[in-house]
């Protein structure tokens, strides 16, 4: 049972709890692996909950009862579209798909309902008392019977127990509302909150927190979040190298009247080197032919921004009967267009092509060109990533079982033989939608259905031929308003803001399989309660990231107590502790410390470009590499190393050269502060103030809000200490002796420009020196912070 409410744990107290800062502290005997899980788990935890029988709610007691006792132990193995009762009133679904568990609870109460002789036919079939193809599977008076005999009296006269979707949770310690406010702000917008929002959130907890959330969703950084999340469901960025998306529609010019190189035929003309800011017409036709891959490529992913920008049901991002150009791609498409800047790479619009049967994202040729066709795959491919990105289903685990090749013998076994129809049923209907569309996505409406296939249509509506011509614009309509397409959007949502995929039902016998069903039902309930609203709302996304942001896990910290084994089990996946992605670290590290991680000014970003550290830093790039890496290893421990270093020789010199109530990182300090006179006495003034700069450094750099006086703030002012009294000792040396240190700060450390426009700075503000040691002391800091893993860790 989901564990019953009971006494709050203790929680460990952080005093005594040293705390092994470094990334590199982890590569130990724990291993990078479990960190994600240590930031859950870490130290002590409570004990199981013991089960409240008090009032179980008719969807936990089938799906704890009757699913995992009996139905799926004892029934299914028939009781499948492929199986031999196939074709009775009872065919459920797999534990694979999406929101499984309400629909067989729907379908069991159809056959339950349904007597002979005043005894329901769940009873009577079982128990071999009625004729049953599958034999007395159950005895009456067993445990199984009992559990199927109050389930059909529930069905007779439903609970009104609800089910608690927060019992689970029951001692988890949640990040307090001011650091879900920081957390929220660096996942959804890439920056720190401001005062304004820390000081509402403060004062009134979880209740402000709800209104700024609603204020992020609709900031302009969040579609690029937003955006960035589904790049990685579609993977259409792909075409975002080279001018492979010219490719893609050059193959189609010749039905649709594409000009995909359009400004390879340009004249030479002055007023355009002006119009577009380039600086020679050489710079001209790159920046054209960059702002019309961009137009092209991005189509996918700006339509699903543009649903949500203007607060239109997120099912548009299927059913929109237009394609969206910006003032380049339209020109590629040669489709005529209003814009109120055609210099504006980032201003798209809504066209429809004349004659194209548009259906939002599926009919985007970089979307059915990342997921192309065959004269053999006949469109399974692109079916599969329906299934996968829209309805939440891996349709291959639907027959994850070992495949007898000698059985498949079958003229058109997709169609007649058990081990193909298994996935064949659920994939050639979908595929169908796709009957039109060629390998790399060009339409052409004469393409005909092989008649060999299963024929097009979903959920069991088999398609009139009439509708073939526009069969995805069909199909779309029926797949936006499934349940599972929300729930779909729930898991995408999920794996983008704390990079887990949703749970999947354990199989009957599997290893701790109690356990992890507690952990998949408490998240499966959950789940359909967001569903729920989200359908309610009329489909508004921002609604799932706020009850995403809101739940437990994305704000899970810490368990107070000592956890069993078993409750760890439970609680394994139950963490909000995510290595940032190099996008995510991108823009943390600019957000803290005021400055990009870049080459120079206006270089390469390190952590963006798949020609320096973005795939080494678990990266993907959406052509060979899909999948990132969430546990860190060796290389990507000595990028953050790196990244800490340059980073504190890039910012901490200068901000010192801003004036003090500039400062993003020492508005306490200043390069004078020295925590000890030259015959080696304490200065009381400055220590204070350098220990209150620490102080604000964890809030800034950490999310960590100390006590002056705890051990952590001690630590870094020892580091700062044993820092600065080695500089200065070395400094003192004589000239000639090699340990001497320098005066001079490191030449990329020197500030003599102004960052953004590498105007010169006054005299007074330029810094290439550090008499003090202070300067490479506040360096060795922030070093350790920037590499520290609540740093690196979201």
């Amino acid at each position: 049972m989901i564990p019953s409410p009971g006494a709050p744990c203790a929680a460990p107290d952080e005093d005594d709890m040293p705390r092994g800062r470094r990334l590199h502290s982890y590569l130990g005997a724990a291993g990078l692996a479990t960190l994600a899980t240590m930031g859950a788990v870490a130290g002590s935890g409570c004990s199981g909950s013991s089960a409240d029988e008090a009032c179980v709610s008719d969807e936990m007691y089938f799906a704890e009862q009757t699913w995992s006792q009996v139905l799926n132990a004892s029934c299914i193995g028939c009781h499948n579209p492929q199986g031999i009762a196939g074709n009775t009133s009872l065919v459920l679904k797999n534990s694979s798909e999406a929101g499984f568990l309400s629909a067989n609870m729907e379908i069991f109460k159809q056959v339950a309902t349904l007597e002979q002789g005043g005894e329901s036919l769940v009873l009577l079939k079982p128990t071999q008392k009625v004729s049953h193809g599958g034999g007395n599977v159950i005895k009456e008076g067993s445990k199984e019977y009992e559990i199927l005999t109050e389930m059909v009296r529930r069905y007779k006269e439903p609970s009104a127990c609800e089910t608690d979707t927060t019992a689970f949770f029951q001692g988890v310690q949640l990040a307090s509302a001011p650091e879900t406010l920081r957390m929220a702000a660096l996942e959804l917008l890439g920056r720190l909150p401001t005062e304004a929002e820390e000081k509402a959130v403060d004062e009134g907890g979880m209740e402000a927190l709800d209104v700024i959330l609603d204020q992020y969703l609709h900031e302009e950084a969040f579609y690029i979040r937003l955006k960035e999340i589904y790049g990685d469901v579609f993977n259409t960025d792909r075409y975002l190298m080279g001018e492979d998306a010219m490719g893609v529609i050059q193959s189609n010019r010749a039905m649709e009247g594409y000009e995909p190189r359009w400004y390879n035929g340009l004249q030479y003309d002055e007023a355009l080197i002006e119009k577009y800011g380039a600086e020679s017409w050489s710079d001209l036709v790159n920046t054209l032919r960059r702002y019309t891959v961009q137009g092209v490529a991005r189509e996918p992913l700006e339509l699903v921004a543009h649903v949500v920008r203007n607060d239109r049901p997120f099912t548009e991002i299927l059913t929109a009967d237009y394609m969206l150009v910006n003032p380049f791609s339209a020109k590629a498409y040669q489709i005529e267009a209003e814009f109120q800047n055609e210099a504006d790479p980032t201003e798209f619009v809504e066209v429809k092509r004349e004659g194209y049967p548009h259906s939002g994202v599926i009919s985007s040729e970089m979307w059915l060109a990342r997921h192309p066709t065959s004269e053999t795959n006949l469109n399974r491919h692109r079916s599969r990533m329906v299934y996968q990105a829209f309805l939440g289903t891996d349709i291959l685990k639907l027959a994850e079982r070992r495949l007898d090749t000698s059985s498949v013998a079958d003229f058109n076994p997709t169609r007649n033989n058990i081990n193909c129809t298994v996935c064949h049923f659920n994939v050639d209907p979908v595929a169908g939608f796709f009957q039109k569309f060629g390998q790399v996505g060009n339409y052409n409406p004469e393409r005909q259905w092989p008649e060999t296939l299963i024929p097009p249509g979903f959920n069991g509506q088999s398609m009139v031929q009439d509708d073939f011509p526009t069969a995805n614009v069909w199909g779309v309509q029926r797949l936006a308003y499934d349940p599972r397409f929300a729930l779909a959007q729930i898991y995408n949502v999920l794996t983008g803001v704390t990079g887990q995929k949703q749970l999947l039902a354990p199989a009957p016998g599997e290893d701790n399989f109690e356990n992890k069903f507690q952990a998949y039902l408490a998240q499966y309930y959950m789940f359909n309660e967001i569903a729920d609203e989200f359908i309610a709302s009329d489909y508004d996304i921002r609604l799932v990231f706020k009850a995403l942001i809101k739940s437990p896990y994305f704000r899970a910290r810490n368990f107070g107590g000592d956890l069993t084994p078993e409750r760890q089990q439970e609680l394994s996946q139950l963490t909000s502790s995510r290595f940032l992605t190099p996008e995510q670290l991108h823009r943390k590290i600019w957000a803290v410390s005021g400055y990009p991680w870049r080459e120079g000014r206006f270089g390469t970003n390190y952590l963006l470009s798949t020609e320096r550290y973005k795939l080494l830093y678990g990266g993907v790039d959406h052509l060979d590499v899909l999948q990132r890496i969430g546990e860190p290893n060796g290389i990507m421990a000595n990028v953050s190393d790196r990244m800490a270093n340059e980073m504190s020789c890039r910012s901490v010199p200068r901000d010192f050269s801003l004036p003090q109530e500039e400062r993003l990182l020492f508005p306490n300090v200043d390069v004078s502060f020295e925590p000890q006179d030259r015959n080696g006495f304490d200065v009381d003034p400055a220590i204070d103030a350098i220990k209150q700069n620490i102080q604000y450094l964890h809030k800034r750099v950490l999310g960590e809000s100390l006590d002056i006086s705890h051990p952590e703030i001690e630590r870094t002012y020892q580091l700062f200490l044993a820092t600065w009294q080695e500089g200065v000792k070395g400094m003192a040396k004589a000239e000639d002796d090699p340990e001497r240190i320098s005066r001079d700060l490191p030449g990329d450390c020197h500030v003599n420009e102004e960052f953004w426009t590498s105007k010169p700075l006054p005299e007074e503000m330029r810094i290439n020196g550090d008499e003090t040691y202070t300067i490479r002391a506040w360096m060795a800091v922030m070093t350790y912070m920037l590499s520290d893993y609540r740093f690196l860790y979201q």
